[in-house]
């Protein structure tokens, strides 16, 4: 009996874990956040605190730039709202353009999926 006890109390604190937002939300978004997916490119993302942002990818000579406009979701998630993104981090060159993308915040890192930190995901620099 204790054992069955024991497998619900774990099966629902598990549960209500999944269904928390568990990210640290920084409030200080502002400064240059690097992906380092491709040691052969340069790869980073800058978000002033004037509410705009500039992506920067170069590769083999060739650079490409996407600026636009970010703010804090008001959601109640932790993540920015980017106007005008387009994702440089997995195919480079032959990147993807959205009318819009979001990125969850996670402590210091900025990541393309809610599934956390990955390859793809930028980390703020210390610079």
């Amino acid at each position: 009996m204790n054992a069955i006890k024991t497998t619900i109390c774990l099966f629902l604190v598990i549960s209500f874990q999944s269904c928390l937002d568990l990210r640290t939300c920084s409030e200080d978004l502002a400064g240059k956040y690097i992906c380092d997916k491709n040691p052969k490119a340069e790869n980073y993302l800058q978000i002033n605190e004037d509410g705009s942002f500039m992506h920067y990818y170069n590769e083999n000579g060739k650079s490409f730039e996407d600026k636009g406009t970010w703010k804090k979701s008001d959601n109640g998630y932790c993540e920015i709202e980017l106007s005008n993104w387009k994702n440089f981090n997995e195919l480079g060159e032959n990147y993807e353009e959205f009318g819009n993308g979001i990125l969850w915040i996670s402590g210091k890192n900025l990541n393309i999926g809610p599934d956390g930190e990955s390859s793809t995901s930028f980390k703020k620099s210390k610079n």
